[in-house]
């Protein structure tokens, strides 16, 4: 006998079907893209990711396992189309999709991520980022499309560390470091044509797992000189432009037809004092250089307004930035009093403030090819003149400045770091001075030390947002650092230009699409300049002379994090002896792990069977000091309301055993995955 199903029934049951699906890029298909950058990397490899421009074009070219949403947080399936967890949440499963292929056709496989990863921890590839893969004990192959990463612990990173950005075997085997000069990738866009240090042309890749994007051709011109890449935008040669000037951007904001997008930056400008000079080695006194400087007035000439006045070493953009910390201020009569009461005062009238018979003067450095920063330094300089201070002000060129940086060869540097997702100050606030290889200030503070140690193993989100809040206030309180200016990030693109509403970024272009009726019949043909035309001050070479073209500015700061030695990247050692035998006065707590001591299986929902739907659902807990479970929400889901709800209900019947600290119980967060399968 035919069973009747009732039509509310297949309706929802149509609906379950349809979440499964990879939804589609919206936006009109046709059109190109021009896209204005001083920023592109001449080599394009995850696994070389490049020291000498922007990263963000392998978005474009590679997919990663999975990726952030930017509207909820949480993290989709991208490569990966499931994965789960093991019971003990020290391992990640990895299910890939059955319909992505590199660009000739092969398809990709889990042979490709453990080959990339393998790749990564060779020393001989010298990928810059290999401390990210430091907790991962085993990398196992299970299938065709099934790979295993083992950690050595459970941390609130795990996700993050294995998201594998895959290189194609069959390829890189045969071509090596080569491959990226001529990369064959899997993502939305591939290469048509490259002419290194002038222009990138994509074409759309039409066997990308959720189907061809908008554009058919993104082109991406590279420019040395900011003001040659503005002069083109402003006369339409180009669509989009990164990475502008605050000057530029006030220009630009006078056309109606150009949208300004400027949003918070994820990195800080700073200066760095010597702490081994005996003038800095006191909080107080660097207290009253910090107040003694304007930043505001920095702000407003240097950046247009366009930033925040920095706090400490995590920006308002990073999540575990400390909201409770105000910038000192500047205030010069207090930094003059607490500069008196420390011993400093003009005692041979010059002007000049002395100490101990001698006049103080301090040399600050930083380097030349960055124009914002020398002028900031003039202005430091103009500050601390007027509080009395003699200031020796230095440029030199990026590897110069490094050196002396590392040599200690300065009282004072102005640099700047930046601050990504995961948190992990270690390289740059540590003590030890293998694990803080840039903490060039030689800062020395044992509870900085234990506070970095406990937050970047921090299971708990909430729990090491407390960890960093400590961390910042240690650092505010000390000032190693006197934070300057937090930048924002400025693009400019012309409002014909739609699917920016999220932000402006080579790395979301693959989303931008371009109205048919807003389309300019032709792409202006431009060749941005190899060599800026306005500092051009030798004869142009032979025409049978190719042209080469210079290599790029470098920042320092990026120079420095890419080129670490490896064997230097570990993090503190997170062990329960090493947490107990951390210096005081302070010391981290012995932690034990909650373990379920109860478990319950969820009942597979007859409305996810009749349509197969099966995944994995991840629930988040806390377990409270009585074992029991509450504050239950979904960490992770395929999509089917009905498994979620029985994922629920299961969670709510567990019971663990309570986490410790110091042997008392104490609520621990966890994350159980359950699996639905008919």
């Amino acid at each position: 006998m035919r069973r009747i199903i009732p039509l509310s029934l297949i309706i929802s049951l149509a609906l379950l079907i349809c979440a499964k699906r990879e939804e589609k890029i919206a936006g009109e298909h046709g059109g190109k893209l021009v896209i204005g950058t001083t920023d592109l990397a001449r080599t394009i490899s995850p696994l070389s990711p490049s020291i000498f421009g922007s990263n963000e074009i392998l978005d474009l070219l590679f997919m990663h396992l999975h990726r952030i949403d930017p509207e909820t947080g949480t993290m989709k399936p991208e490569l990966a189309s499931s994965w789960e967890f093991s019971e003990d949440l020290t391992s990640i499963t990895y299910y890939l999709r059955n319909d992505v292929t590199w660009w000739d056709g092969t398809p990709v496989t889990a042979d490709d991520i453990l080959y990339t990863y393998q790749k990564m921890r060779d020393p001989r590839t010298n990928y810059p980022y290999v401390s990210r893969l430091r907790f991962i004990r085993e990398v196992e192959v299970l299938g065709p499309r099934t790979i295993r990463f083992t950690f050595d612990r459970v941390y609130a990173d795990i996700l993050t560390d294995s998201d594998i950005m895959a290189v194609p075997k069959h390829i890189h085997e045969s071509v090596g470091a080569a491959f990226g000069e001529n990369p064959v990738g899997n993502g939305p866009y591939k290469i048509k044509e490259w002419i290194r240090g002038s222009r990138l042309l994509l074409t759309y890749n039409d066997a990308y797992y959720r189907g061809r994007p908008p554009l058919d051709e993104i082109i991406i011109m590279n420019y040395l000189d900011i003001d040659d890449m503005v002069t083109d935008f402003a006369q339409g040669d180009l669509d989009v432009v990164m990475n502008i000037t605050p000057t530029a951007a006030r220009a630009l904001e006078e056309n109606e037809n150009i949208a300004i997008d400027s949003r918070p930056g994820n990195s800080y400008i700073y200066i760095g004092w010597n702490l081994n000079n005996v003038n800095l080695a006191d909080k107080d006194t660097r207290r009253a250089l910090s107040m003694a400087i304007d930043e505001t007035k920095i702000l407003n000439e240097v950046f247009g307004g366009k930033g925040t006045i920095a706090v400490g070493p995590l920006p308002p953009a990073s999540w575990g930035c400390n909201e409770h910390l105000t910038p000192i201020g500047y205030n010069l009569s207090q930094a003059q009093d607490i500069l008196r009461a420390k011993g400093f005062e003009d005692r041979n009238r010059n002007r000049i403030l002395d100490k101990n018979g001698r006049d103080v003067s301090l040399t600050i450095i930083t380097n030349r090819e960055n124009q914002e920063r020398v002028n900031i330094l003039e202005r430091i300089a103009s500050d601390l003149r007027t509080l009395g201070i003699r200031v020796r002000q230095r440029t030199l060129d990026a590897a110069s400045f490094i050196s002396a940086i590392s040599e200690g060869d300065f009282d004072g540097f102005i640099m700047g770091w930046s601050v990504g997702e995961k948190i992990d100050p270690t390289a740059y606030w540590h003590s030890d001075s293998i694990k803080g290889r840039f903490n060039f200030v030689s800062y020395k503070n044992s509870t900085v030390d234990s506070l970095i140690t406990v937050g970047v193993a921090m299971l708990n989100r909430k729990k090491a947002k407390e960890i960093w809040d400590a961390f910042q206030q240690i650092i505010y309180d000390d000032q190693p650092y006197t934070f300057l200016i937090v930048p924002d990030d400025i693009s400019a693109t012309y409002r014909r230009v739609k699917g920016t509403e999220k932000g402006v970024r080579i790395a979301g272009a693959y989303t931008y699409w371009i109205p048919e009726a807003e389309r300019r019949v032709t792409v202006a043909s431009i060749v941005p300049r190899l060599t800026p035309t306005r500092r051009v001050t030798t004869p142009a070479p032979p025409a049978e002379t190719p042209v080469t073209p210079p290599e790029e500015v470098v920042a320092p700061e990026r120079l420095l994090e890419a080129t670490a030695p490896p064997d230097t990247a570990a993090a503190a050692d997170t062990t329960a002896d090493t947490l107990a035998a951390a210096p005081q006065p302070y010391r981290p707590a012995v932690v034990t792990q909650t373990k379920p001591r109860k478990q319950v299986q969820p009942r597979y929902p007859e409305s996810a069977r009749a349509v197969g739907a099966s995944g994995q659902v991840i629930i988040n807990a806390v377990v409270g000091i009585d074992g029991k479970v509450k504050d239950l929400s979904i960490y992770y889901s395929f999509g089917n309301p009905a498994c979620e709800e029985a994922a629920l209900a299961a969670a709510r019947q567990w019971e663990f055993e309570p986490a410790t600290r110091d042997g008392e119980p104490v609520e621990q967060a966890v994350r159980i995955p359950f699996t639905f399968q008919p």
